[in-house]
């Protein structure tokens, strides 16, 4: 595992004799989804300041300006504080602002994976992959930019670790497969 790959909000699998745990994707939602928040408290401060300097609004108004840059900020740190791994094992999910939250669930128990996107989404290039487990919960990476890539990759890994389970080798499955046909076979004569 290179310094790239570490975590310090997630304890990665490794030590001793069990494999390690590899990070398989690693990313967080698009920056873009915070700029509605942005526009929206821009144009905010400047009909207040527009309504101070046409006489519209007492001065006293200006004071509510910060108001709106702060939820502009906040939403821009909650993207930039969000992030969503894929490992060989599980997935997990981080967010928080001043906080943290960290959730995560074995790749074992994901029953079921989906994309989606809204119309916005859909223009601008991002979706969402949903994530559920046995247990009942749901997951989702929100507004990721390459979320069939990332659907497929956890797809895969989710299978991929699925079939390792399965006892014995191709050869003696083939060779399985192929009395199973003979019996069929003779059974339909």
């Amino acid at each position: 595992m290179t310094d790239g790959d570490r975590l310090e909000w997630l304890s990665l699998a490794g030590d001793g004799a069990d494999a390690e745990e590899t990070i398989r994707w690693r990313g967080g939602p698009r920056v873009q989804t915070a700029y509605p928040w942005v526009a929206l408290a821009t144009v905010g401060a400047l009909a207040v300041l527009a309504g101070v300097i046409f006489e519209l609004l007492p001065m006293v108004a200006l004071a509510t300006i910060p108001f709106p840059a702060v939820v502009a900020l906040w939403a821009l740190a909650s993207v930039a504080r969000t992030e969503y791994v894929v490992t060989d094992r599980r997935v997990a999910i981080r967010r928080g602002v001043l906080g943290v939250d960290v959730e995560t669930v074995g790749l074992e128990r994901v029953q079921n994976t989906a994309v989606s996107q809204h119309a916005i989404a859909r223009v601008v290039g991002y979706g969402t992959v949903t994530i559920e487990a046995a247990s009942g919960a749901t997951f989702a990476f929100r507004n990721v930019a390459e979320f069939d890539a990332v659907h497929d990759r956890l797809e895969d890994q989710r299978l991929g670790e699925r079939t390792e389970d399965l006892p014995g080798t191709t050869e003696e499955w083939e060779a399985i497969l192929a009395e199973v046909r003979g019996w069929r076979r003779a059974l339909e004569r």
